[in-house]
């Protein structure tokens, strides 16, 4: 039987938390990092719910179902408990993961208020987005996000292939600007 290698998280001065297999990583060895990690699941959460967002302009509800746990418990467990301390986070840190949700609030409040112009699902998906990828990285995913999809919009609108009162589903841009911020992020 094959020796299972463990993944170790890392943590020590200078060091921002790197998974590791076998615990040490040489120099031709690539670590994933606590923020990549965190940045690939936001991706993958965003991808997944964007494929029936395309479709059918609606996110069925066992997505965020599954992937809001998810989230909270990667906030709670997963990446922050080296060997002996459960919640090692300083204050700083632990708010700017939980505050990574207040984009997404805002955008499920704009939902309200505009009596749904814009959909509950991308207030829903961002905010999930967020508890998985902290504030700073939400932010710039949902500026991205956002400046992509006006640029398309314009230029569907100067095609002539949407009209002014059409809808673009906004997840696919937000899952495209989740995967090029965790590409640009290193």
């Amino acid at each position: 039987m094959p020796e299972m290698r463990e993944r170790a998280l890392r943590k020590g001065p200078g060091n921002s938390g790197v998974l590791r297999s076998g615990g040490a990583c040489s120099e031709g060895e690539t670590a994933l990092t606590e923020a990549s990690a965190r940045l690939l699941a936001a991706s993958a959460f965003l991808w997944t719910a964007a494929v029936p967002d395309l479709r059918t302009k609606k996110i069925p509800l066992w997505i965020p179902a599954v992937f809001l746990p998810a989230a909270l418990a990667a906030d709670l467990f997963l990446f922050t408990a080296p060997e002996a301390d459960l919640f090692p986070l300083s204050v700083s840190g632990r708010w700017e993961l939980w505050a990574g949700a207040v984009p997404g609030a805002a955008l499920l409040l704009l939902s309200f208020l505009s009596r749904g112009k814009v959909g509950e699902g991308d207030g829903i998906c961002l905010l999930i987005c967020g508890l998985f990828a902290g504030l700073t990285k939400t932010v710039l995913i949902a500026e991205t996000a956002l400046l992509s999809a006006a640029a398309a919009g314009a230029f569907l609108l100067l095609t002539k292939q949407r009209r002014p009162e059409d809808r673009l589903p906004f997840v696919p841009f937000l899952a495209a600007a989740s995967t090029l911020v965790m590409l640009l992020s290193g």
